[in-house]
């Protein structure tokens, strides 16, 4: 009798061990679903997850599961050739020079052949070309842009020494419509990934005399120019 007791008492554990952890599954599950239903609320679009260094990797550099994660990226922001799963590239050894926090790209293993030449001391970059970004269509190998963060706050300068490596390419991939690939600055990475992850970068083509663009992050808020907009009609 103790014995066919226990082995009802057993067996009614297991049954409700087995409901428990088809609840927390369903609940790890229905979780997972909500992170994702209010990301692409936010972003108003499909996300992705791609393969981002995020120390950064230098040339000589074999990828490995330590120097590389992955991380949820905005498709419609992804950059060209971007590099999504580990698999496609574990064991490669990078030729140009991956920035900290950017995603990988075809860019970082191209031969050397068809590698781009970076100047000394500075990062090669390959930002997403969307409709906002204002890249100009003249943008070719060797142009100087500027880049801008324009936020409900203000615009403000990140950098004004961009110099354009390699134009859009005629194809585009993981919801991008192609990629523009910069040189920049190592202290403007951060700046400039970010705002191009939100959505928030803009480039722009200054003239060769062009004046107030510095290096500073001068910001210029919208109600400062519709007041001067408003002082001028009252001096009409």
């Amino acid at each position: 009798m103790r014995r066919r007791f226990r082995l009802m008492v057993s067996g009614a554990c297991a049954l409700v061990a087995a409901l428990v952890c088809g609840v927390y599954g369903q609940h790890v599950r229905d979780e997972a679903e909500r992170v994702r239903t209010e990301a692409l609320e936010r972003y108003g679009g499909e996300v992705v997850s791609l393969l981002v260094a995020p120390n950064g990797l230098e040339a000589g550099e074999v990828v490995d599961r330590q120097n590389v994660v992955e991380r949820d990226w905005l498709a419609d922001l992804a950059p060209e050739g971007a590099v999504v799963g580990i698999d496609a590239v574990l064991g490669e050894e990078v030729t140009v020079p991956a920035a900290a926090g950017a995603p990988l790209t075809e860019l970082n293993f191209r031969d050397s052949e068809d590698a781009i030449d970076v100047p000394s001391g500075r990062v090669a970059l390959s930002i997403p070309v969307t409709e906002d970004l204002g890249l100009p269509s003249s943008a070719a190998e060797g142009t100087t842009l500027a880049a801008y963060e324009v936020t409900d706050s203000g615009v403000s300068l990140l950098a004004a020494d961009l110099t354009v490596l390699r134009a859009p390419g005629e194809h585009a991939s993981v919801g991008s419509r192609g990629a523009v690939t910069l040189s920049v600055s190592p202290d403007s990475v951060a700046s400039i990934l970010a705002a191009s992850a939100e959505g928030s970068l803009r480039l722009a083509l200054p003239a060769d005399d062009a004046e107030g663009l510095g290096t500073g992050a001068e910001v210029v808020r919208p109600e400062a120019g519709a007041e001067q907009e408003k002082s001028a009609a009252e001096a009409a």
